[in-house]
């Protein structure tokens, strides 16, 4: 993938222009998201819910709305992604393409994020990902696995703060991630999931 094409500031429009000149059959092949050619729509799982894509519209149909930074997401992979089985092995962000490049925004964005919003509310993390769906992991005082698309998962790890020491954590993907997303894209996805439970959070 070209990472000089993955602007974030960039309009949902650009990426609807590149859909529409792209062809469904080699973006479904691609990407292993469905493609039925009668409805002339893919199908696409997000963060546990299905979506219907139509077709050279772009219109999005499921259980909730989505934020444009999830419409993009979606037509990132649909135009750039490659659909790989995982490893078993989860990598931090730096042992991507391009990661120590973007590694200081990421660590800020979202690493940091994370552990200061939950550092000191363990219970109140563990209420929301329940609701995610996410799994719990052994690993760290708190840490939880997301499933952004099947087969892609996302490692969130705590470490909670006392009176003597900050709350830490880390984010871990799982390997295949490499072949879906860019490392800009990756940044991106950790500010949806960490969007996403905000919301939940704050509806609890």
């Amino acid at each position: 993938m070209d990472v000089v094409n993955n602007k974030e500031g960039k309009p949902l429009e650009y990426y609807l222009s590149l859909y529409r000149a792209t062809d469904p059959a080699e973006m479904s092949l691609r990407s292993g998201l469905a493609w039925d050619l009668d409805t002339r729509t893919f199908t696409a799982t997000l963060l546990g819910k299905e979506y219907t894509l139509s077709y050279p519209d772009y219109t999005v149909v499921g259980p909730a709305p989505l934020t444009n930074a999830e419409r993009i997401l979606l037509l990132r992979y649909l135009l750039e992604g490659h659909h790989v089985q995982p490893g078993g092995e989860y990598l931090t962000y730096r042992d991507f393409p391009w990661g120590d490049v973007y590694l200081q925004q990421f660590t800020g964005r979202c690493i940091k994020r994370f552990a200061f919003s939950y550092g000191f509310k363990p219970e109140l993390l563990n209420r929301i990902m329940e609701q995610m769906p996410a799994k719990r992991l052994s690993r760290s005082d708190c840490g939880w696995e997301v499933e952004l698309m099947p087969g892609l998962g996302v490692q969130f790890l705590l470490w909670v703060g006392d009176d003597e020491f900050p709350p830490n954590a880390q984010i871990l993907f799982s390997d295949n991630f490499r072949y879906a997303f860019t490392a800009e894209d990756l940044a991106n996805i950790g500010d949806i999931i960490l969007d996403r439970m905000k919301r939940i959070g704050a509806a609890l």
